[in-house]
């Protein structure tokens, strides 16, 4: 049974998605999932779906392209359920243009993760190098971090091992043109990758440019076994215990 570290079972591109919950509970091959907030609204609707679904946990954050409009101080108070595992997804994220305004609520959570004890899980869009610089002279994560869907680089890829943090693979790297994913897949240790969809987003092959869903985590798991020359149970196993170091409360 596998973990899908990062999914977003109530994104508004779904149109069911009590469906895609039965649709996991039924599936026994995921034990767990990390269903991954935006903002104040969807932390909301995640921690509630976690509290009548054994198999879901949540998380709490402001992502940078949806921080309009929101509280920090309410996030603290979500942050603190039973079932809040990360401060995330949080980043930067050049597609809008408020750097600054990005910047200042990046640093703010990542001040709130290292009061509550909580690691980060960054979204980091043609902005590994800006992030890295930002724990390198500003502040940095004290008790854990993950690079979602992470974009090769292998400058990044040697901060975030000696710093002991997580590269995360998604579905991207079964596609044809994934060279350098499938080099950082190779090289990164045992013990600090994680798997996940990012449903309903990148789906895998062969089902790319569909919607994606956290049961396609096997096909994730499928391509790392073939890349780093190991077994599918060997992935399934390693990323378990990985998941859990980092997300303590799984």
């Amino acid at each position: 049974m596998a973990i899908d570290s990062h999914t977003h079972i109530n994104s508004l591109v779904l149109s069911n998605p009590n469906q895609e919950i039965q649709r996991i509970n039924e599936d026994t091959s995921l034990s767990q999932l990390i269903n991954i907030s935006l903002n104040i609204k969807t932390a909301e609707e995640s921690i509630a779906i976690s509290e009548h679904n054994p198999k879901f946990y949540s998380t709490v954050g402001i992502h940078p392209l949806y921080i309009e409009n929101q509280d920090l101080e309410e996030l603290i108070k979500l942050a603190r359920h039973n079932k809040v595992v990360a401060i995330g997804e949080i980043g930067l994220d050049p597609s809008n243009n408020n750097y600054q305004e990005q910047l200042e609520y990046l640093i703010r959570q990542i001040i709130i993760a290292n009061e509550l004890q909580l690691p980060v899980i960054i979204h980091a869009n043609n902005t590994n190098h800006e992030i890295v610089n930002i724990f390198k002279t500003i502040i940095k994560p004290l008790y854990g971090c993950v690079f979602h869907c992470f974009q090769p680089d292998i400058e990044t890829m040697k901060y975030l091992i000696s710093n002991g943090y997580y590269i995360s693979f998604a579905g991207k790297i079964t596609y044809k043109n994934a060279k350098k994913s499938l080099e950082i897949a190779h090289l990164i240790p045992d013990e600090l990758f994680l798997v996940e969809t990012d449903s309903p987003y990148i789906s895998p092959e062969p089902y790319r440019n569909e919607l994606n869903s956290s049961t396609n985590l096997n096909l994730i798991i499928k391509r790392l076994a073939e890349v780093r020359r190991t077994t599918y149970e060997d992935i399934e196993s390693q990323t378990i215990e990985n998941t859990k170091r980092l997300f303590k409360k799984l």
